[in-house]
């Protein structure tokens, strides 16, 4: 029998993976569900915990990836899903470098939670191959180039051009033409549009102390 943990700030999907838990009573039991990924440590400590659903912002902005890496480096043999509700295609990147072992889309994957989860105690991983459909206005995220989506990424969270030009190691005139570009494609009017529309459609996960775009 697998020890399942949930760590997730949100009480209704704290519920909606219980009942995953719940419909496979065979090979799951829940241990616990919790709001913050620190928690999780001692939890995991105590040798009862076999596979962690982990959601990335969890509750006092605990990060669940950067907990789920230090519990893979403690207890590797704990298997481990990532969970998050934002597209951030950074995130996948982020997990796998910290060792996660699965990664799920709650809004978008074409898979189940409960599918993922006997992948995984199987001792296999599952991570998405393609882009998540995700609508941005008149176009969807898989037909963004990679420097267009290197920019959304980086709207909401720098208040000038000139700022996300020098992260990224171009032009402002550069940053220019593609938020011109990315507001064309989107069917935006300005920049803080485009800003209003990356943060609906849950593009880019927040960091924790962000700066409020301009409107330039």
């Amino acid at each position: 029998m697998t020890n399942v943990l949930i760590v997730d700030d949100e009480r209704n999907i704290r519920k909606a993976f219980a009942a995953d838990v719940a419909a496979a009573p065979d090979r799951y039991t829940l241990l616990d569900a919790i709001p913050g990924a620190e928690s999780a440590i001692p939890l995991c400590a105590t040798g009862k915990v076999d596979l962690v659903i982990m959601d990335i912002n969890t509750a006092n902005y605990e990060n669940g990836i950067e907990v789920s890496g230090r519990i893979k480096q403690r207890w590797p043999g704990i298997r481990i899903i990532i969970t998050t509700s934002y597209s951030d295609l950074r995130a996948l990147e982020q997990a796998q470098a910290a060792g996660v072992d699965s990664f799920w889309f709650k809004d978008y994957s074409d898979i189940e939670l409960l599918e993922v989860m006997d992948i995984t105690m199987a001792g296999g991983s599952w991570y998405p191959r393609e882009k998540p459909p995700v609508p941005l206005g008149n176009t969807v995220l898989s037909e963004l180039t990679e420097r267009q989506l290197e920019i959304l990424y980086l709207l909401p969270d720098y208040i000038s051009n000139a700022a996300i030009a020098e992260r990224l190691f171009i032009s402002e005139d550069t940053v220019k033409v593609h938020i011109r570009n990315l507001c064309k494609a989107t069917g935006c009017r300005s920049k803080a549009s485009l800003i209003g529309l990356a943060r609906e459609s849950k593009l880019a996960i927040p960091a924790p102390r962000s700066l409020e775009p301009d409107e330039e």
